[in-house]
C-alpha cells in the first residue's frame, strides 16, 4: 500500500513526465532572450546619456562597454541554442531571398564597431557596391556575428570582413591579425564531435555556423563554412560560403 507520501511524489513525478521540457526550455530561452534586449536597450540609453554628458564620442566607462559586450555574446549564444532547436524540432521555416550584400555587411560591422572600440580593435570592410545574392538575412547575420565575437578574441588590432564571388558562390570572410585557429579547431570546426562542456568549449558557435551554411542550398550546390589561418592579416579566416 502506497503512503500518502508516496502517492504525492508519484503525482508529482506523473505531472513531470506531462511536461514537454524540450518546448519548455525553448521558451524559457526565447524570455531570456527578450529580457536581454530589454537590457541591453537600457544599457546602450545609458551610454549614450554618458557620451552626452562628456560631450564626447568614445564608447563611455571601460566598465559599461564592457558589459554590453558579455550582455551581446549572452544574447548571441542564445540565439543560437534557440535557433539550433527550431531547426532540430523542424519544420524550419528559411527565409532566402535576394539581398543587397552591402546592407547585411554595414549592419554587422556597424553592430560591431562598438564592441571592438572597447577593446581598441578595429573593424573595416571591402565589398562591391550593388552586389546582391540569396540568403536568410538572419542566419547570414547571426553567422557573421558570431565569426565576429570569435575574432575579438584573438585579434590584436583589427578585424576584416571582405565579400568575393568564386565557383558560383559568395563568400564572406572574416579575418583577424591574431595567432590564427589552434590546429584542433580547424580540424573539427562546424563539428560537435568533440564536445567539452567540462572545459567550456562547446564549439556551439562554429556547428551553429556550419548548420546555417547548410540550409542555404541552390541545385546541387550546399552552403558551408571554411577555417584557415593567414588571408591579409595573417591570423584567423572564417569563410561563409553560400551557393
Amino acid at each position: 500500500m502506497t503512503s500518502p507520501e508516496g502517492k504525492r511524489q508519484l503525482a508529482a513525478q506523473e505531472e513531470l513526465d506531462a511536461i514537454d521540457f524540450a518546448a519548455l526550455f525553448a521558451a524559457q530561452i526565447h524570455d531570456l532572450k527578450n529580457l536581454l534586449f530589454l537590457l541591453l536597450n537600457s544599457l546602450d540609453e545609458t551610454l549614450n546619456n554618458c557620451r552626452t554628458c562628456s560631450g564626447t564620442n568614445d564608447e563611455g566607462p571601460p566598465n559599461l562597454a564592457l558589459l554590453k559586450y558579455n550582455g551581446q555574446l549572452i544574447n548571441d549564444k542564445l540565439i543560437q541554442m534557440l535557433s539550433l532547436f527550431r531547426i532540430a524540432e523542424g519544420p524550419y521555416v528559411i527565409d532566402i531571398a535576394y539581398r543587397p550584400v552591402e546592407e547585411l555587411i554595414e549592419e554587422v560591422v556597424a553592430e560591431a564597431k562598438p564592441l571592438l572600440g572597447a577593446r581598441s580593435i578595429a573593424i573595416s570592410s571591402d565589398v562591391e557596391t550593388g552586389l546582391c545574392w540569396f540568403f536568410d538575412r538572419d542566419l547570414a547575420t547571426g553567422v557573421l556575428n558570431n565569426a565576429i565575437h570569435n575574432a575579438l578574441h584573438c585579434a590584436k588590432s583589427e578585424i576584416r570582413l571582405s565579400v568575393t564571388v568564386e565557383n558560383s558562390f559568395l563568400a564572406i570572410h572574416v579575418e583577424d591579425d591574431g595567432d590564427g585557429f589552434p590546429q584542433e579547431i580547424l580540424e573539427n570546426g562546424g563539428s560537435m564531435k568533440n564536445l567539452d562542456l567540462s572545459g567550456g568549449k562547446t564549439g556551439l558557435g562554429l556547428y551553429f555556423s556550419a548548420v546555417c551554411a547548410r540550409l542555404h542550398t541552390n541545385k546541387d550546390k550546399t552552403g558551408h563554412i571554411e577555417l584557415s589561418n593567414g588571408g591579409s592579416l595573417g591570423g584567423a579566416v572564417f569563410t561563409l560560403w553560400l551557393p
